[in-house]
């Protein structure tokens, strides 16, 4: 049985580099995603058009973040509908699905891994739906300062707000009243 540092030493040292520069996209809707990335440094949003064609940023993720450009897209081979891009100059690795899925076949603690990934981002997107029914908009700016403050001045306020599922405006006036 490999340890979880381990695994985690294996996955990286298998990985491949890649430099995303600011605003390049590492997938856009209607491609299919065929890779799973791992952040050394930078912030990348994924988002969705909606039936207005305005961008809604639905996730974040930064250093230390294993991610799925697409994660249904990944698991079925369709088509994404959602688009994945560097918020800021990003240092990656990345698997290919062929890769991590031969990794797994010959390392079962890495699919244990991998699992235990799924889980923690099923929690984390529970959590956030769970947030934008219940919560109001300055309860859920307060919750992204005490639990994420590292993005805040990393991110565009533009994006931040619409990952918060409020305008601009709205953040702007949230954040002189927290000041």
């Amino acid at each position: 049985m490999i340890a979880r540092l381990d695994v985690l030493q294996l996955l990286l040292k298998r990985g491949h580099s890649k430099l995303v520069r600011k605003n390049e996209h590492l997938l856009r809707s209607d491609e299919v995603c065929k890779r799973i990335y791992f952040i050394k440094s930078g912030v990348v949003r994924h988002y969705v058009l909606d039936h207005k064609s305005t961008e809604k940023t639905i996730r974040l993720s930064q250093e230390n973040d294993f991610f799925y450009s697409s994660i249904v897209s990944h698991f079925t081979g369709d088509p994404s509908y959602i688009s994945c891009q560097a918020l800021t100059d990003t240092t990656l690795l990345y698997w290919e699905k062929c890769e991590l899925d031969t990794l797994m076949e010959q390392h079962p603690e890495v699919a244990a891994f991998r699992n235990q990934q799924l889980i923690s981002f099923i929690i984390e997107k529970h959590e956030k739906e769970l947030s934008l029914i219940v919560n109001d908009s300055a309860s859920r700016l307060e919750a992204f300062n005490r639990e994420r403050i590292s993005l805040f001045n990393r991110v565009p306020h533009r994006i931040l707000a619409s990952y918060l599922n409020i305008s601009p405006e709205t953040l702007s006036r949230l954040r002189s009243v927290i000041s």
